[in-house]
């Protein structure tokens, strides 16, 4: 009988832990997954019609963003004959796992050349979709420096050394403006100087919520000069960085897309369908930024971009 009841006890103990694991389980990756449909309150629109008027300027704060966020709509306003301005905040050269294997010990060489190789890849991604050279334009402003050119580097005075290069200005041939100290003033008068030249009617800016440094701060610098600036533009934010989401690490391009259920309680989510043709070539335009997809890399996450569609958050 006291064998009987400990099994008894020991697999009611089991049952437990089973129950306790299950529960975890449904916290850490069902609310992932269920969340953005079930436990949401939000509303997701149909993305505004691109017209042949529109002229669309996209801010990306590494060179793959563009793709992930907003391949689709690309495609879409090119098909519209829309004029198209992708802008990438910085060469995203400072990513030792795209160098690993190469060396151990990495020089500051190694992220110049990973960042001119980035450039590369990133106008190679936009001739899959349409795009051409003179559609991108690169300010080589340092990667996982943005955070701080926003609030501590900001004087021109007091440039923000990068942590892989060790330049404190601008080194990339065929940029914006080649020598640029790294500042948050720079950035902003960059900025300025492209809004005014390229008069966007539709601004696609990474989400101010992002989990990224990166992606908030470049957000913060086009807010600054909007709030400063009579601009008409309609802005819109896509994610990229948020915990837990997406919530399916791997290509699922059968799968839709929504917000994250802690972003997700309101209007103002839009949702762009794309057709299999888009979602084809947006994989293709992931899959040529090479240095992002080394095993070192989280390949699947790039990849779990590609969806039916691709969401926006707008912003007044």
């Amino acid at each position: 009988m006291l064998i009987v009841k400990a099994i008894e006890t020991i697999g009611d103990f089991g049952s437990i832990l089973v129950g306790l694991f299950a529960l975890w389980s449904l916290w850490t990756f069902g609310l992932g997954l269920l969340g953005g449909w079930f436990l949401s309150k939000g509303t997701l629109s149909p993305f505004p019609k691109i017209k042949k008027s529109d002229r669309l300027l996209i801010l990306a704060p590494h060179i793959d963003d563009e793709v992930l966020g907003a391949a689709g709509l690309i495609q879409q306003a090119r098909q519209a004959y829309a004029e198209i301005l992708v802008v990438y905040a910085t060469n995203g050269d400072d990513n030792p796992l795209s160098l690993w294997g190469q060396s151990r010990v990495f020089d500051p060489n190694d992220f110049i050349t990973l960042g001119e190789n980035r450039m590369k890849e990133g106008l190679k991604a936009m001739a899959r979709l349409g795009l051409e050279k003179k559609n991108s334009l690169f300010l080589g402003y340092p990667d996982g420096g943005l955070g701080p050119m926003r609030h501590r580097f900001f004087d021109p005075g007091l440039p923000y050394t990068a942590r892989g290069t060790r330049f404190n200005h601008n080194p990339y041939r065929g940029t914006y403006r080649t020598g640029q100290p790294y500042s948050g003033s720079h950035l902003c008068d960059d900025l300025e100087l492209i809004i005014e030249d390229f008069r966007p009617t539709l601004i696609i800016a990474p989400h101010p919520r992002d989990n990224h440094p990166d992606h908030r701060a470049l957000f913060q610098f086009l807010e600054k000069i909007l709030e400063e600036k009579e601009n008409e533009a309609r802005l819109y934010a896509y994610l990229v960085h948020f915990r837990f989401w997406p919530p399916k690490k791997k290509l699922k391009m059968n799968d839709f897309l929504s917000p994250p259920k802690k972003l997700f309680s309101g209007e103002g989510w839009y949702s762009l369908d794309l057709s299999i043709e888009q979602e084809n070539r947006k994989l293709q335009a992931i899959e040529e930024n090479a240095s992002q997809l080394t095993l070192a890399t989280p390949s699947d996450l790039l990849r779990s971009f590609v969806k039916r569609n691709e969401i926006f958050e707008e912003f007044e």
